[in-house]
């Protein structure tokens, strides 16, 4: 690549920026700041926070997954680079389907102009997100018939069954999508039917978001924070228990078997918790003798750390479930699984991680490390304010229960608005945070 060239994985990350500050975190403290105003709370409401939840997962997370995924695993398997085309044509794709589901679901529901040109945009944004996710599937598909033999590329092999199923989910949570969409225009509703929201929510979250990041976690963090090697096939015990509880989460939820819904989540929980042990996130780490600083005072290490502890509460929050639907008299778990998830795990881990190895795909060095620092405080906050808030006893903190999870989304904004800041360069420094 030339240097003037740009990365591949800058205009995904540019564009997932975008969707964050906007219809991500921006869409979230205004949809919880509507009620502490006193603003009229309608059918506008719940489908702006469908369309939120949406381009969280694909487009704040799930962009950036695209993007390096384009640019890391073809030189991980040492394959010739992507197609700088084809990576291009998937962004648009893409890029067009979740612009147009933002722009055309909560108008729908607002009745802003006529009704059939809303619901054909919603078509439409379903149809053209699964094609670029069409396009990504098959650039990874081909990948184990590129380059080297399999046998030479250890690194890629270790992670290789979870990207697979990572894309693969991929694809078939975005199909959901598009039934979903295509349900909602038959029906005359503003909102996806809640079995297929949820189907397709669990589907990326479980099914594609958390083991990409468990698989990029499991080749960066020996390299960069001197974890224990993995274990290959511990990566693919927690894969596979996650996957048969995921399948039986599913199916239990649509068919309204809360036996097997429970054990699906016990299942999934085993999984998860098989991930952090695998990864060894908090086991002692390796003695290096080219260290240049304690990882204590790394901040790109403290995100990672902290994503993990989120990690872990979501873990907790998912057995909690299961045990609540298989035990009846044991309480309900607060509302926080999927942001303990997307909110604490996923977004700090972007943010740690992507100021760590970003700058050396860039070439270029991020503007000052103090920067690292505030996205570490403000993505906790957000984190905290989203999912610890609730799990506070209601009575008097109620009445601050909209203004505290207004301020979550003011936290998550800042603290990407940051990240980007920073990742922007300065051509005056030399180091990237922590090197």
């Amino acid at each position: 690549m030339a240097d003037d060239e740009q990365p591949i994985w800058v205009p995904y990350m540019r564009l997932a920026v975008g969707l964050a500050l906007s219809a991500g975190f921006g869409f979230g403290g205004f949809l919880f700041a509507a009620g502490a105003l006193g603003l009229p709370i309608g059918a506008w409401w719940a489908a702006t926070a469908q369309a939120h939840g949406h381009i969280q997962l694909f487009g704040w997370v799930g962009l950036p997954v695209c993007g390096i995924g384009w640019h890391f695993l073809p030189r991980l398997r040492g394959a010739p680079h992507a197609d700088p085309h084809r990576a291009m044509l998937a962004l648009g794709l893409l890029a067009l389907g979740q612009l147009g589901r933002v722009l055309a679901q909560p108008a729908l529901a607002a009745g802003i102009a006529t009704a059939a040109t809303w619901r054909l945009m919603l078509l439409g944004s379903g149809a053209l997100e699964l094609a670029g996710a069409t396009i990504v599937l098959a650039a990874v598909a081909r990948l184990p018939r590129q380059g080297p033999a399999l046998a030479t590329r250890e690194g890629f092999r270790a992670i290789w069954p979870l990207v697979l199923t990572a894309f693969s989910f991929c694809w078939l949570a975005l199909a959901l999508n598009l039934a979903g969409l295509v349900e909602l225009g038959l029906s005359g509703a503003t909102l996806v039917a809640a079995p297929l929201d949820r189907a397709t929510i669990d589907l990326t979250l479980y099914g594609f978001l958390l083991p990409m990041a468990v698989a990029m976690s499991a080749r960066l963090s020996p390299l960069y924070f001197r974890t224990p090697p993995v274990d290959p096939r511990a990566l693919r015990a927690g894969l596979a228990l996650t996957g048969t509880g995921l399948a039986l989460r599913l199916g239990g939820d649509s068919g309204h078997h809360v036996t097997v819904a429970g054990f699906g989540r016990l299942l999934q929980a085993g999984g998860l918790v098989l991930f952090v042990l695998a990864l060894g996130i908090f086991a002692r780490r390796r003695p290096s003798p080219r260290a240049v600083r304690r990882l204590a005072t790394d901040p790109a290490h403290l995100h990672t750390l902290t994503a993990y502890a989120w990690f872990l509460l979501g873990t907790a929050l998912v057995g909690w479930q299961g045990l609540a639907l298989l035990a009846p008299g044991l309480p309900a778990p607060p509302d926080g699984e999927r942001h303990a998830f997307g909110a604490g795990y996923l977004t700090l881990l972007i943010l740690g991680i992507g100021v760590r190895r970003l700058p050396g795909f860039a070439r270029r060095p991020i503007r000052h490390e103090g920067f690292c620092w505030a996205t570490l405080a403000l993505a906790n906050g957000a984190a905290l304010l989203r999912v610890g808030f609730p799990l506070l006893p209601g009575g008097a903190l109620a009445p601050l229960a909209s203004a505290a999870l207004a301020s979550a989304g003011l936290c998550g904004m800042a603290a990407v608005g940051l990240f980007a800041f920073n990742l922007a360069g300065n051509t005056r420094r030399t180091t990237v945070a922590g090197e």
